[in-house]
C-alpha cells in the first residue's frame, strides 16, 4: 500500500487550484470578443494597441494550455514557472494600473476573468495571493526534482515507501 505525503497532497491542491484559475480566466476570454479583452488590456497603458490586440489573441490559449498542464502534472517545473511568470506580470500590471486610476477617479478593468471586474484592493488581494500560490508551486516543483534526483521522497504527491 501506498503512502502519500501531506505536503504532496497540498501541493496537488494547489496546483489544481491555480489550474482552475487559468482555465477560468481563458474560458471567459475565449467565449467573449477578443476586441473587448483587447480594449481592457489597452486600458493600463502599458504596451502599444497594436500589440494589446496581439495579447488579447494570444493569451487565454496560454492560460488554457498552463491550466490544463497544472491540473495534469505535465512538465512541472516548466509549468509552475510559466504559472509564476504570468501571475508576476498580472499583478504587476494591476498594482501600476491601481494608484493612477484611484487619483484619476477611473476605473479600469482587471481583464482578469473578462469585462466588468474594476481593479481593486480584493483583486489585488486575489491575484497576490494567486501570485503567492505559484510561487510556492514553483518551489516546490524545484525542490521535489531535487529531492528525488538525491534518492528522497517527493514533496508533490510520490508514494513513500512503506514502513515495514
Amino acid at each position: 500500500m501506498r503512502r502519500y505525503s501531506t505536503a504532496g497532497y497540498v501541493m496537488a491542491a494547489g496546483r489544481i487550484l491555480l489550474g482552475v484559475v487559468f482555465l477560468y480566466a481563458a474560458y471567459t476570454k475565449l467565449r467573449s470578443s477578443f476586441l473587448l479583452f483587447a480594449m481592457a488590456i489597452d486600458a493600463y497603458k502599458l504596451i502599444p494597441e497594436s500589440a494589446a490586440v496581439a495579447v488579447a489573441h494570444v493569451l487565454p490559449w496560454v492560460e488554457l494550455a498552463v491550466g490544463i498542464a497544472l491540473i495534469a502534472g505535465i512538465l512541472p517545473r516548466v509549468t509552475t514557472i510559466s504559472a509564476s511568470a504570468l501571475m508576476a506580470v498580472f499583478f504587476t500590471a494591476m498594482v501600476h494600473a491601481y494608484q493612477p486610476s484611484l487619483k484619476e477617479g477611473q476605473q479600469i478593468s482587471c481583464g482578469c476573468f473578462g469585462l466588468g471586474e474594476p481593479i481593486s484592493g480584493w483583486t489585488l488581494a486575489r491575484d497576490g495571493t494567486l501570485l503567492a500560490v505559484s510561487l510556492a508551486l514553483t518551489v516546490a516543483a524545484f525542490w521535489a526534482t531535487r529531492r528525488k534526483r538525491e534518492g528522497g521522497a517527493l514533496a508533490t504527491g510520490v508514494a513513500l515507501p512503506e514502513k515495514s
